[in-house]
């Protein structure tokens, strides 16, 4: 029976701490600075006045929410559990 096992190179092993090195510093930046496009206002939209709700930035979004469905009807059996 042979033995198998090869140390890394040292070429292997500045190529996994360059890998390594190059994650931490990736999840980094993504904690840190915040991804994606920069938004810009739009400049073609006025804000909005006192009591105008919409064709501005800053209007109003109405939510509609569905209502929770009521609870439970108790049971009809005693609370002492006589019959």
């Amino acid at each position: 029976m042979t033995d198998r096992y090869r140390p890394t190179s040292r070429r292997q092993r500045l190529i996994i701490i360059a890998v390594t090195a190059a994650t931490v510093v990736g999840l980094w930046m993504l904690l840190i600075y915040r991804p994606g496009w920069h938004l810009r206002p739009r400049e073609d939209m006025p804000n909005c006045t006192k009591g105008q709700t919409t064709g501005c930035v800053g209007g109003k979004a109405d939510v509609m929410l569905i209502p929770a469905t009521p609870a439970a009807a108790p049971s009809s059996a005693p609370a002492s559990g006589a019959k």
